[in-house]
């Protein structure tokens, strides 16, 4: 009976150290409670031990974390490192959980970066093989691997990425567009299905700039509220933020989506997309809850040195904002609230807002579209998935032309329509 029993828990130890990854073998054992921990880039100290000297400092702390746990991080310079992965190996921190209203909180004491180099691929890769979420980062500056800052993969079927929180962090590209120099990068956040996710700016505005390739924000099939808040946009090769939820890849996105005081200048300026590489806020289809865009400003082509990044011929830079059905099925309600969207004059070979694709539209408060060369709003009502209730507050500030389904609309009847969807002006 010893005997069994003995062997039965070294096979749950054995057990515990894969879903842990390495660095928790050096720890099997310890209770998974709310510890505090201090991390260098070569020590880690728990509570008041002394500090022993770690292959990864950052995971050897979350192989011991559990909910309500406090890991304070040093300033100096990390090493990428990844969560939620079933393999083994000193930079994956395996399955680590807080809980909902007890996150893990991973703070920076100082000025915390988090390395990328040519080898690369995700500086902080977050999976869900074995469980993990309900982690809080707070004041990492994190450098974009060749793929992405950070990197939430692919989930199955019922799996969701749950509670994770990006407080006062940075995420730096860094590729200088305007000399076509620097270190490659394709996304900031590239995320599937997450769910109570945030990145924040609190003490000051949270930044991500110096995108090669792509997107700031990648966010596809939303299962929960997701929040960008009082981040920085700056010189991205596409889009801030695009949400999209491809039947492909899974459910229609549900829960609400909030983008508010984010502040993007010089989107979609990659010299791979001819420098015409979509809308700065983008969202494209099959969304069924709330989408809210407020207190935003998007700007373009007040910087001179970027202005020779175009294509021969074509104005510089794209648009401010879209919303379609991306093919499918329709966005269920969008909102766009005290906005501030402008163009240099002669920038935007795209509307500066284009909208379709949504069962609800609503202008609130004091918009302001200020288009620089294309038209300044359309909204395209027909098709297979119309607009089907649309309102604008009275406040809505529009320089440009204003479009409906293709022909030219006056902003004064804009303003005056309520309720139903408008249709087009007779004669117009």
């Amino acid at each position: 009976m010893l005997r069994h029993f003995l062997l039965g828990q070294a096979a749950l130890l054995f057990a515990v150290a894969l879903h842990r990854g390495a660095a928790a073998a050096e720890f099997v054992g310890e209770p998974l409670t709310a510890i505090h921990a201090v991390c260098t880039p070569h020590t880690v100290k728990f509570g008041g031990n002394q500090p022993q000297a770690a292959t990864h400092p950052i995971v050897a702390a979350l192989a011991k974390a559990g909910p309500g746990s406090v890991i304070e991080i040093a300033p100096g310079s990390y090493r990428s490192f990844s969560i939620g992965f079933s393999k083994p190996n000193a930079f994956n921190a395996g399955s680590v959980s807080g809980r909902p209203g007890q996150p893990i909180l991973l703070r920076a004491s100082g000025e915390v970066r988090i390395l990328a180099d040519e080898k690369t691929s995700d500086t902080i890769a977050i999976a869900q093989q074995v469980p993990c979420g309900h982690i809080t980062f707070e004041g990492f500056t994190i450098e974009a691997g060749y793929r992405a800052g950070v990197m939430f993969y692919k989930v199955g079927p019922d799996q969701t990425h749950d509670g994770f929180r990006f407080v006062d962090c940075s995420i730096r590209g860094g590729f200088d567009h305007a000399t076509a120099q620097g270190r490659n990068s394709k996304w900031g956040v590239w995320g599937h299905k997450l769910n109570d996710f945030e990145f924040r700016g609190v003490r000051a505005p949270a930044v991500v700039r110096d995108i090669r390739a792509e997107h700031a924000f990648y966010l596809q099939n939303s299962s929960g509220l997701t929040v960008l808040e009082n981040v920085h946009g700056i010189r991205l090769g596409r889009t801030f933020a695009q949400f999209t939820a491809r039947p492909s890849d899974g459910p229609a996105g549900s829960g609400t989506i909030r983008v508010e005081r984010c502040y993007i200048e010089d989107a979609c300026i990659a010299a791979g997309d001819n420098y015409k590489g979509g809308s700065a806020l983008t969202l494209a289809g099959r969304h069924t809850g709330t989408v809210i865009f407020k207190n935003n400003v998007v700007r373009s082509g007040f910087k001179r040195e970027l202005r020779h990044l175009t294509r021969l011929g074509a104005p510089y830079g794209t648009g401010a904002f879209v919303a379609w059905d991306a093919g499918g099925e329709r966005n269920h309600t969008l909102v766009l609230e005290n906005n501030d969207f402008e163009f240099a004059e002669g920038c935007g070979d795209r509307p500066l807002v284009q909208i379709s694709g949504c069962r609800s539209v609503r202008l609130v408060g004091k918009n302001r579209f200020m288009s620089g060369a294309s038209p300044a709003l359309v909204l395209d009502l027909e098709g297979n998935n119309p607009v089907l209730s649309f309102s604008a507050d009275a406040t809505t500030q529009v320089r440009g032309d204003i479009r409906l389904a293709g022909k030219p609309l006056k902003l004064a009847e804009l303003l005056a329509y309520k309720g139903a969807a408008p249709a087009a002006p007779a004669g117009k």
